[in-house]
């Protein structure tokens, strides 16, 4: 084993090669879809609703973009998003 691949391998970082890069692949997949869900439903609820949470109907694709959104959303508050 040479120094680099020792190196690499006693950091423990499970994102090196393609194993790692499928899992990261898969949870960006998962939390896309997620996201398009969250759309759909924010989309769905009537105006009311929406008041109720303190969001406009325009401010939807903000809280449920790929750039605001935590990394894990399960229990997330939706106005912590952005």
């Amino acid at each position: 084993m040479t120094s680099l691949e020792h190196t690499a391998y006693e950091n423990g970082r499970s994102g090196i090669g393609p194993i790692g890069f499928a899992g990261r692949a898969l949870r960006v997949f998962y939390h896309a879809m997620k996201m398009r869900s969250d759309r759909a439903a924010l989309q769905a609820m009537p105006d009311f609703l929406l008041k109720d949470m303190g969001i406009a109907r325009s401010e939807i694709d903000h809280y449920t973009s790929m750039r605001s959104a935590a990394s894990d959303t399960d229990g997330m508050d939706i106005r912590d998003g952005g």
